[in-house]
């Protein structure tokens, strides 16, 4: 299994660079939304969100397949419903991106550590990442916020969980 050999050694370097972008996202967000609010229409952001997650979710399922899980699968029955459905309900479709990078940073957390540590990490980057954004000038914490990063980075974590246990 070529694939999963080379995933275990990608693995920490797509950690970190998730927990590089998301301190990065909170200082240079603003800034950043401006950009692409004038570069996409609404309609377009929207569609780039759902194709991500559509994607995620294929690559997940072919990393389910891989890790001998095809058992597994049925978790697309939650993971569905939560990273692309429920994004779909907020109003901001930046929003959405919290599914992406919380639930990202939750499952490489569990792969790379022990559930219990990766849980209070996804955690402790759930609440500090508002927790900067409180602190920061032209940004406002929100706790609506720090409840999507939880729910994200928590059902991130399980699906590593239930995918990678043998």
């Amino acid at each position: 299994m070529p694939f999963a050999h080379s995933g275990k050694r990608i693995t920490p370097y797509i950690w970190l660079l998730l927990a590089v972008l998301i301190p990065l996202l909170s200082v240079y967000g603003r800034s950043l939304q401006r950009v692409v609010k004038t570069a996409m229409p609404a309609g377009g952001l929207a569609l780039f969100f759902v194709t991500l997650s559509l994607l995620l979710l294929a690559a997940l399922t072919a990393w389910f397949r891989a890790q001998g899980r095809s058992g597994q699968i049925w978790h697309l029955a939650w993971l569905i419903p939560l990273f692309l459905l429920l994004p779909l309900t907020l109003p901001l479709v930046e929003e959405r991106l919290h599914f992406v990078v919380f639930g990202g940073f939750g499952f490489f957390s569990m792969l790379l550590f022990s559930p219990p540590v990766a849980v209070l990490v996804s955690l402790a980057a759930s609440g500090l990442d508002e927790a900067l954004q409180w602190a920061l000038p032209d940004r406002v914490g929100d706790w609506r916020d720090v409840g999507f990063n939880v729910i994200a980075s928590l059902g991130g974590a399980t699906a590593a969980f239930f995918g990678g246990r043998k």
